[in-house]
């Protein structure tokens, strides 16, 4: 059995006006900064055997604090990056919704093949954010120890899927919010449970979701 606490990385300027930002690398404004440090203090009690986040600096800054003062080094992947938005990258939806009104209907529209121009599908996206787990999982194959990943939205929305089993098109079915946790619970044996999801009691009452 192996628990998998993900953690999504905690809010940038570009999350907090509502800016594509897939790959693109803007780091945590000070509200995210204070929210890697509240996901911190709610894992502090929690030993992990390994931790592992995407190389952005957004997850990368968010993971950093968890790790403090622990012999848990993290381990960047590009793997664990968010979903490629293409040319998409920058704008703000709203700008996308007027200038590609047919384009995002099929993001949102469950229609996996759909790509924004020059970037990734969701059915990528799944391919590439399961292939990262089961790798993840390889290494630390015959232990029972707990995994930090800190992703992204979209990255931890496949994981999720995924590892339960789930089709690619319920990825959007799944809310995750900035510096919310996640828990999975993985059996030897086959099979998973999700533990907690998109908690963020951690961030205090007056936090909106």
């Amino acid at each position: 059995m192996r628990r998998w606490f993900l953690v999504r990385h905690g809010e940038t300027e570009w999350n907090r006006v509502g800016r594509a930002q897939g790959q693109a690398d803007p780091p945590l404004n000070q509200e995210g900064r204070a929210q890697a440090e509240a996901v911190a203090a709610r894992l502090a009690p929690v030993a992990f055997e390994a931790a592992y986040s995407s190389d952005l600096r957004r997850a990368a800054e968010t993971a950093a604090p968890v790790v403090r003062g622990r012999d848990t080094p993290i381990v960047h992947r590009r793997d664990l990056r968010e979903k490629s938005f293409g040319e998409w990258e920058g704008i703000t939806y709203e700008e996308v919704r007027r200038r590609y009104p047919a384009m995002l209907a099929e993001l949102f529209d469950e229609r996996p093949a759909f790509a924004p121009p020059g970037g990734e599908s969701d059915l990528e996206l799944f391919a590439r954010a399961a292939g990262a787990a089961a790798r993840i999982a390889g290494r630390h194959a015959g232990t029972d120890g707990n995994i930090l990943v800190v992703s992204h939205g979209g990255t931890l929305r496949a994981i999720i899927v995924s590892t339960l089993g789930l089709p690619v098109e319920s990825m959007w079915r799944i809310r995750l919010s900035n510096a919310g946790l996640s828990v999975i619970t993985t059996f030897e044996e086959g099979g998973a449970t999700i533990d907690l999801l998109n908690d963020t009691g951690h961030l205090g009452p007056g936090f909106d979701a």
